[in-house]
């Protein structure tokens, strides 16, 4: 018999650690090959990790809600076999995963003082913040209520990092959506997808929009993939609609369907989430009326849709009229695009959702 230790592995683009949720597995249980072991909860989704040997559980290397780093110890087999014990992974000297360090930093408690809790002597964030509390006054904590941050929530503020780090304009148009509503109640689908389908046609007539900034270019795309802004439980997600450009407005709907259903249940793979080239966000979907959505980067833009409700506008006659309309908001990275470009690829949009015509030339 020999030992393996099995380390959590990469299973994502830019994947530095992962959360278990729980162990569906026990010390001393005899597992089979390929066997559920342990959900683990990354920034992109909910994944099970099946088991790599045939053998007996040693050691579960971590409870639920402990972050374990890509690279560590996760389990320990016994297993049948001549084969060497695989080789520990080096430590520190403090045994912590990186979120207990940040906490620890972030809370001012030494981790070299500390005797940790967890498995082989790892120091936990329950050992941190119990060293915190004994430093500090109770009084102040009574009124905290304290949440951690999820492997999702700690990628959302990295991303948004970024995203304030690029320098960004707005602009803003109001779009009369007569038109517009009519030919999506004889689709039966939202507005979304038909903004993404007119949003493709844009592209062809102004490509800046899908492009990106690097350090000696501005990168134009041919292919145009969407990312679409999802609200889950987990945070704010984007999975991509591939090949928007080449689906047509019921195709498109379906898609979006599938990513959001996905995105909410954590089954997004990562290839659901990489590439997109623009993103669009349906900021009407829960009321709001307008809005300057950030950055998706590399992405140079970012389209907004807010709720389309009847508004006083003044048609070609000069009459008012109370008609379905909305605001659409185009952030942009200033790198790629001038505002004028922006302006004019915006107002061609516009016209364009605002046709019968044009909105009945989209695939459907």
């Amino acid at each position: 018999m020999a030992e393996q230790v099995f380390a959590l592995p990469d299973l994502g683009e830019g994947l530095e650690e992962g959360e278990i949720v729980s162990w569906l597995v026990k010390e001393g249980q005899e597992v089979e090959l390929n066997q559920p072991l342990v959900e683990v909860e990354t920034a992109k989704a909910t994944v099970e990790i099946p088991s790599p040997y045939a053998g007996t559980v040693v050691t579960l290397h971590g409870g639920a809600g402990e972050a374990v780093p890509v690279g560590a110890p996760l389990v320990t087999f016994e297993v049948a076999g001549s084969a060497a014990a695989a080789a520990e992974l080096p430590r520190a000297d403090a045994a912590a995963t990186p979120a207990v360090r940040k906490l620890a930093k972030d809370l001012g408690v030494a981790l070299n003082e500390l005797s940790g809790s967890g498995p082989d002597g790892r120091v936990t964030a329950d050992d941190v913040r119990a060293a915190a509390d004994g430093a500090s006054s109770p009084t102040i904590d009574a009124d905290v209520e304290r949440i951690e941050l999820t492997p999702v929530r700690r990628t959302i503020a990295r991303r948004l990092e970024e995203a304030a780090a690029v320098p960004h304009v707005t602009t803003f148009r109001t779009v009369d959506c007569t038109e517009l509503e009519a030919l999506r109640l004889e689709l039966r689908v939202s507005p979304l997808p038909i903004l993404i389908a007119a949003l493709c046609r844009t592209i062809g007539e102004h490509p800046l929009l899908n492009a990106e900034w690097s350090s000696d270019a501005i990168l134009v795309r041919r292919a145009v993939h969407v990312g679409v802004a999802v609200d889950t439980e987990r945070g704010l997600l984007v999975p991509v609609v591939r090949e928007a450009a080449g689906r047509g407005v019921g195709e498109i709907a379906g898609e979006v369907a599938r990513l959001a259903d996905a995105a909410r249940a954590g089954r997004l793979t990562t290839q659901d989430l990489a590439g997109s080239t623009i993103s669009v966000s349906n900021t009407g979907s829960y009321g709001s009326e307008s809005g300057t959505p950030l950055l998706n980067p590399p992405n140079a833009v970012t389209l907004a849709i807010g709720a389309i409700r009847p508004r006083a506008l003044v048609t070609g006659g000069g009459a008012v009229e109370a008609r379905p309309a909305c605001t659409v908001s185009l952030t942009f990275d200033h790198r790629v695009l001038d505002g004028a470009a922006a302006g004019r690829a915006l107002t061609d949009l516009v016209d364009r959702l605002q046709d019968a015509a044009a909105l009945r030339q989209l695939p459907t």
